[in-house]
């Protein structure tokens, strides 16, 4: 299981055990395995990712209950437990214990194409960039090797590869901004143990000119970091930092989210989450909120979201907590992890229930549940496709 979305995926395995502008260095050439074709989807609805059991895409519509199902590979070739959305294409990687995989999928026809990255790479987070001449261009962070694959090809045409190399000690997201690419590195020993080696690091590398900008983003820490970008603003989160080696397991340092302005290259702002936390997935709602996925402790592992206040990161707090508060139909309490709100400010969410039966929970904006659909197995993550 990759420990990307803030190593949450990775915790709750443990527990049930015990119970251009730098270097651009050629990489080996990557294959391709083709395209698999399935039946279009409709413009709008939800996305979940099946992580695991049988990994693939459920689509969802913003009504009904009625869903379709895109497997992408068998579980010996897929352990993420994250994906990324922009406009029709969802981006999934396989972690070096299950091939170091990338998965492209188009959402309006259902097709995914599936890429071989460097052997031994462990990529971490895959990001759809800004390519030319028609070319499709994608990201993807790898953690062994402390770099990021730039990965290009034209329709089902042959896939070319570079790297920007030198990036970190971990590498787990990117993102362009300002003829830029920009760098999360977790400070991590992600090719032994993913221990915690310093606080994460936001490194910018120029599309052109080879200095190089890094910013040290003081006391957020986490093998799993990601950004989340809204305009010249980036939203950099990791999970926190604790030992797992025996139970009950040792926190170490709680999760956070750090607001840095990317024009001027200076943290504005940092938010630790609630205290005994660990996790700090993070979501960028259409109601214009943050939303953090969770643990709220490592013993019960039980999941909590926390919505935002983009411009101060303060918690839109209930009255007994830090995270929401939601309740079912029936009025009793409700968990869920994995949560991002529509327009309207409805929290969408997961929930796996006996056998890891997925369910999309949906609630009002005053914490009670408005819908609840069937969505396949071992959901893991999820995004609104407006």
């Amino acid at each position: 299981m990759i420990p990307q979305v803030c190593c949450r995926s990775t915790a709750r395995r443990h527990a049930l055990a015990l119970t251009a502008a730098a270097l651009l260095t050629s990489l080996a050439a990557c294959g391709d395995d083709g395209i698999n074709n399935s039946a279009p989807q409709p413009p709008r609805g939800i996305i979940v990712l099946d992580g695991y059991i049988q990994p693939g895409l459920t689509f969802l519509g913003d009504t009904g209950s009625a869903s379709t199902k895109l497997t992408l590979a068998p579980t010996s070739q897929f352990d993420a437990d994250g994906f990324t959305l922009l406009r029709d294409t969802v981006l999934a990687v396989s972690s070096r214990d299950a091939g170091d995989l990338l998965f492209v999928t188009d959402v309006r026809t259902s097709t995914t194409r599936r890429i071989q990255l460097p052997s031994r790479s462990n990529p971490s987070r895959a990001r759809l960039l800004t390519g030319t001449g028609g070319q499709t261009l994608i990201g993807a962070a790898l953690r062994d090797s402390s770099s990021v694959a730039l990965v290009s090809f034209a329709g089902a045409g042959t896939v070319t590869s570079t790297r920007i190399a030198n990036v970190g000690t971990c590498p787990t997201d990117l993102f362009q901004f300002d003829n830029a690419t920009w760098i999360v590195d977790a400070n991590a020993n992600c090719k032994v143990n993913y221990a915690v080696q310093g606080d994460v690091r936001l490194i910018r590398v120029p599309n052109t000119g080879t200095v190089r900008d890094t910013i040290l983003l003081p006391g957020l820490r986490g093998s799993g970091a990601s950004a989340v970008v809204d305009g010249d603003v980036a939203y950099i989160s990791a999970g926190g930092d604790a030992s797992f080696a025996s139970f009950p397991y040792t926190l170490i340092a709680t999760g956070g989210i750090t607001k840095v302005d990317l024009r001027a290259k200076r943290v504005l702002l940092s938010k630790r989450m609630p205290a005994n936390s660990y996790g700090a997935g993070l979501k960028l709602g259409l109601d214009g909120f943050l939303y953090v996925s969770l643990y709220q402790d490592l013993a019960s592992f039980t999941d909590r979201i926390i919505k935002v206040r983009p411009a101060d990161l303060s918690f839109v707090s209930s009255a007994s907590a830090d995270w929401l508060v939601l309740a079912g139909a029936t009025g009793t309490a409700v968990t869920c992890s994995s949560g991002q709100a529509d327009a309207l400010g409805r929290l969408h969410c997961l929930q796996n229930g006996t056998g890891s039966v997925t369910t999309l929970l949906v609630f009002s904006p005053a914490g009670t549940e408005v819908r609840r659909v069937a969505a396949n197995q071992g959901g893991v993550d999820l995004a609104i496709r407006p």
